[in-house]
C-alpha cells in the first residue's frame, strides 16, 4: 500500500505519460486544453502524475454510452 502511494506521487514526463496513456501527443494536448487531464508545468516542461493519468482515463470510460458507471 505504501509502495502504491509512492509510485503515484511520481511525476511522469509528457512522453512518458503519452507511453501511459497509448495516445499520441496532440491527443494528450487535447486532454489537457479540454480540462480533462490536470498537467503540471515545470520549468517549460510539462509533468503529470499517474493518478491524475488514471483518474482521466476513468472519466472517459464513465463517458461512454451504455457504461455500467452513467
Amino acid at each position: 500500500m505504501v509502495v502504491q502511494m509512492i509510485q503515484d506521487d511520481v511525476l511522469l514526463t509528457f512522453k512518458e505519460a503519452m507511453n501511459y496513456l497509448r495516445v499520441s501527443r496532440s491527443t494528450l494536448y487535447r486532454l489537457m486544453w479540454s480540462g480533462q487531464l490536470t498537467g503540471h508545468k515545470v520549468g517549460s516542461t510539462w509533468r503529470f502524475y499517474r493518478e491524475d493519468l488514471r483518474a482521466c482515463v476513468g472519466r472517459e470510460i464513465a463517458s461512454l454510452p451504455g457504461s455500467p458507471l452513467n
